[in-house]
C-alpha cells in the first residue's frame, strides 16, 4: 500500500519543483524535492518502494522539463539503490545519515544527469555545471534533508503496520 500511496507525494513534489522551486535558485541551483523524498523513502523503507517512487518521480520530473526522458529516472535509481544497498533502513530519528546521503548522492545523481545531457548533444561543461548547479544543490539538500526525511518518516509511520508482541 505505501508502494502507490507515496506516488501523488511524489507527483506533488514534481509539480513543485517545476514551479515553486526555480524561484528559490541560487546560481544554477534549487532544491529538487523529488530527490529529497525518493532518497529519504529508500532510507526508510524497502528497495522495491523506493525503485517505484524513483522510476514514476524521475519520469514525471523528466516530462515537465528538457532532460531526456528516463535520465533523472536512471540517477534517482542508482542514488536510492546504493543508499538502500548500502545502509539498510534508517530510523526516521537519526540526524547524521540523511544529510551525508543526501549530498553525497546529489553529487552522484548530477554527474548522472551531466553525462546524459552530454551524450544526448548538450554542450554542457562539466566543470561549470559541477560548480554553478551542483555545488548549490547539494548545500540545499543538506539543509532540508533532516526536515524531508522526518515529513518522509512520518508518512511512513502511518503506513507501516506495528508489530504487536505478545507476552
Amino acid at each position: 500500500m505505501a508502494r502507490y500511496i507515496g506516488l501523488p507525494i511524489v507527483l506533488i513534489a514534481a509539480i513543485l519543483n517545476t514551479s515553486v522551486m526555480p524561484e528559490l535558485r541560487i546560481g544554477g541551483g534549487a532544491p529538487d524535492l523529488v530527490f529529497l523524498v525518493v532518497v529519504s523513502w529508500a532510507l526508510l523503507a524497502d528497495a522495491g518502494d523506493a525503485m517505484l517512487w524513483a522510476v514514476f518521480g524521475g519520469a514525471i520530473q523528466d516530462t515537465m522539463s528538457l532532460t531526456p526522458v528516463g535520465a533523472s529516472a536512471l540517477g534517482l535509481v542508482v542514488v536510492a539503490f546504493a543508499a538502500d544497498a548500502l545502509l539498510g533502513d534508517v530510523r526516521r530519528t537519526n540526524l547524521l545519515l540523511p544529510p551525508l546521503v543526501m549530498g553525497a548522492g546529489t553529487v552522484i545523481y548530477h554527474l548522472g544527469l551531466l553525462i546524459v545531457l552530454r551524450l544526448d548533444g548538450h554542450t554542457v561543461p562539466l566543470g561549470d555545471g559541477l560548480l554553478t548547479v551542483t555545488l548549490p544543490t547539494v548545500i540545499y539538500h543538506v539543509l532540508l534533508s533532516v526536515p524531508v526525511f522526518r515529513l518522509v518518516g512520518l508518512v511512513h509511520d502511518w503506513l507501516t503496520p506495528r508489530r504487536v508482541r505478545l507476552e
